[in-house]
C-alpha cells in the first residue's frame, strides 16, 4: 500500500493558514481598541487647573509618586446639589495594575476632594488613564476623563 504524502503537508499548509488569520483578525481587534483610546480627550491632571465638561480638576502636586497622597479637587457646578460623592475610577495604561477607585466627598465650599495614593509598580514612570463620575449613576452627567503620570 502506497502512503500518500501530500496529506500531511495539505493539513501543515492548513494550520498554518488558519493561525496566520487568527493572528490577523486579533490584531484588527487590538488596533480598533488602540484607536478608540487615542480618541478620547483625556484631561492631564496636575497642579493646573483641567478643565472638561463645565467642570475643573486640580492636583495638590504636579508630580505623584507611589503610595503617597497627593490631594485632588474637583469643581463641578452643573452637578445636582444632592450630588455628595463622586467616584474616581483609574486603569494603567502601560501596565496593567487593576482597577483603582477613589471616593471623592463634597466639601464645603461646594467642590469634591479626596487623597489619591496610587499603587507601587515596577515601572519607574506610569501612566493611569480613567474618569471622574456621580458615584450614584442615576444623574445623566458625561464623566470627566482624566489621565495622571506617575513617576518613582
Amino acid at each position: 500500500m502506497k502512503k500518500s504524502t501530500w496529506k500531511p503537508i495539505a493539513n501543515l499548509v492548513f494550520i498554518v493558514a488558519v493561525g496566520w488569520g487568527g493572528y490577523q483578525v486579533s490584531e484588527i481587534g487590538k488596533n480598533k481598541t488602540d484607536k478608540q483610546q487615542q480618541q478620547i480627550d483625556y484631561c492631564q491632571l496636575s497642579t493646573q487647573v483641567c478643565e472638561q465638561n463645565n467642570a475643573s480638576v486640580t492636583l495638590a502636586t504636579d508630580v505623584i509618586n507611589p503610595m503617597q497622597n497627593t490631594e485632588i479637587n474637583v469643581q463641578w457646578p452643573d452637578l445636582p446639589a444632592e450630588t455628595d460623592h463622586l467616584v474616581l475610577t483609574l486603569e494603567g495604561h502601560e501596565m496593567m495594575m487593576g482597577v483603582y477607585q477613589l471616593q471623592l466627598s463634597r466639601t464645603a465650599s461646594g467642590g469634591f476632594s479626596g487623597d489619591l495614593t496610587l499603587p507601587f509598580c515596577t515601572s519607574d514612570e506610569m501612566t493611569w488613564q480613567g474618569n471622574i463620575k456621580p458615584l450614584s449613576d442615576q444623574e445623566k452627567i458625561t464623566p470627566i476623563n482624566v489621565s495622571i503620570r506617575m513617576v518613582k
